[in-house]
């Protein structure tokens, strides 16, 4: 009873809690809301090659199971334009209706888009008429990003954009609604948005590296760049839109250890410091990487206009079945049921059909391996056949006796002439080749022919073969060369006896 009232108390708290996402280049931002302190903000570094595992493990590692999700799409994954608003058009339909305006703009085709609409401030309109922002999106881009959620597990029920989502926090730092400008510094690029109360009057893209800032040699540079940048978002708030320049700029940015703050604040008109994060009850400063999410979690300020590019067309399709088309579904399904049913049958009987046959194998296999082995036992050994196996055998014997004492012989220098004939083999020069040797015992006799191309390595080769231990004292007392017709060869001989006629 008691797990079961817990279980109850879990599920209706997962269905309140919101977890907003933003899927980076370099891993993934979380915030859950509402929610425990310790959880309610993460970032899991991945590649994008590994988004779906990384996310799928965080949902299966949280319990996040059909959490509802919402989807916060980054600066650069998404324009906005502002344009008049038409008469006589319904808020649901505005959006579709107004990015056929956008053909001229947008570097991919209307109808690969998905659009929302959501107010611009009168008083910045400064007689343009009434004007809206339109928030224009690939839709193959949203669509791969939704069904890398999908199939996490999680329930998504909105796509925002980081602008709105930072204007959530610059309300809350903004109650007296006089204006406040947030700059939010990320790797590649940073993006400032200024917003009083719950309406957005600027957001603009800033081209400032996070590289650049922390590089020693670029620093000063990256630092002018940005004030310039931020100078001329206030100038034009100022001059076009009519408004009061916020006198604090909020910083929000990775770096904490640098000192971007006073290193702005003498290139800007105005004061530069870091959001304070302590009346937001986190349990310390909160991850820059992090802050969209985080932002979106905040919920709209009241009376703020939220948008959602999580459109009908991207939503799955649920079609509701008719009372036939049911109807029709049941008969089908109890008619395959009935056929799987004989199916089975009819392989049930095939299958004991089959077990009787190889049954029945298998027991006249067992009879004839009986009879043949009667067979055997039965048969008696034939004496002449045993008589001549006796004499291989001893002729096996006596050659391996003779073999071992020809080994020996090999192995034992003093009885033959495996020391001779290894300094052979090692006292041979290159060039010279032994077409033949002759090694007698008694009386000690050696006789070696051969050829080469060069006369001078026979003489190399016999002082060689002379310092060798098994041929010292070896006196050659027969030495002859003769050169081939053809002049290619010199064949020479050496022997220890005179040769009939004397050396050549």
């Amino acid at each position: 009873m008691a797990r079961s009232l817990i279980t109850t108390i879990l599920r209706q708290r997962q269905k309140r809690q919101t977890l907003c996402l933003e899927v980076r280049p370099d891993g993934i931002a979380w915030a859950m809301s509402p929610g425990m302190v310790n959880q309610r903000v993460g970032f899991v570094e991945c590649l994008p090659a590994k988004r779906e595992a990384a996310l799928s493990a965080l949902v299966s590692e949280q319990g996040w199971a059909g959490v509802r999700t919402t989807l916060v799409l980054p600066l650069d994954k998404y324009q906005v334009f502002q344009l008049e608003r038409p008469e006589g058009i319904d808020d649901a339909e505005l959006g579709d209706a107004l990015k056929w305006k956008l053909k001229d703009f947008l570097d991919f085709s209307p109808t690969d888009a998905v659009s929302d609409v959501f107010p611009f401030p009168s008083d910045a309109a400064r007689g343009r008429g009434e004007l809206v922002n339109v928030v224009a999106a690939r839709k193959s881009l949203v669509t791969e990003q939704i069904g890398l959620v999908r199939s996490s597990g999680l329930e998504l029920v909105a796509v925002d954009v980081a602008e709105l989502a930072l204007r959530n926090l610059v309300a809350r730092l903004d109650p007296q609604g006089r204006g406040v400008a947030l700059v939010h510094l990320r790797d590649a690029y940073g993006q400032m948005v200024i917003a009083k109360g719950a309406e957005l009057y600027l957001s603009r893209k800033l081209d400032v590296m996070s590289d650049d800032l922390r590089n020693a040699s670029t620093q000063e540079t990256a630092v002018q760049s940005l004030a310039l940048e931020v100078q001329r978002s206030l100038d034009y708030y100022e001059s076009q839109l009519g408004q009061v320049p916020p006198q604090v700029i909020r910083l929000v940015a990775r770096d904490s250890v640098l000192p971007l703050s006073s290193m702005l604040a003498s290139y800007v008109a105005g004061g530069v410091d870091t959001v304070d994060w302590a009346p937001f009850d986190l349990p310390g400063p909160l991850d820059s990487r992090c802050l969209p999410a985080w932002s979106a979690g905040l919920g709209a300020p009241e009376g703020a206009q939220a948008i959602n590019l999580y459109t009908e067309e991207l939503r799955p399709s649920r079609e509701r079945l008719q009372a036939t088309s049911a109807l029709a579904l049941m008969l089908l399904a109890v008619l395959l049921v009935a056929i799987s049913s004989a199916f089975v049958r009819y392989q049930g009987s095939e299958l004991a059909a089959l077990q009787d046959r190889l049954q029945q194998q298998n027991q006249q296999l067992q009879s004839a391996v009986e009879q043949l082995s009667a067979q055997v036992s039965a048969r008696r050994p034939d004496p002449g056949l045993e008589s001549a196996l006796e004499r291989i055998n001893n002729t096996i014997v006596r050659r391996q006796r003779l073999l071992a004492r020809v080994e020996n012989l090999v192995r034992d220098d003093s009885a033959g002439f495996s020391a001779q004939m290894a300094a052979l083999a090692r006292q041979v020069p290159e060039g010279v080749w032994l077409t033949g040797f002759i090694l007698e015992a008694e009386p000690g006799r050696i006789t070696l022919s051969g050829g080469t191309q060069q006369a001078s390595s026979v003489p190399v080769f016999l002082e060689n073969l002379g310092n060798e231990p098994s041929f010292i004292g070896r006196t050659f007392g027969s030495f002859s060369l003769q050169r081939e017709d053809e002049g290619r060869w010199i064949r020479f001989r050496v022997a220890t006896d005179p040769a009939p006629g004397g050396a050549q």
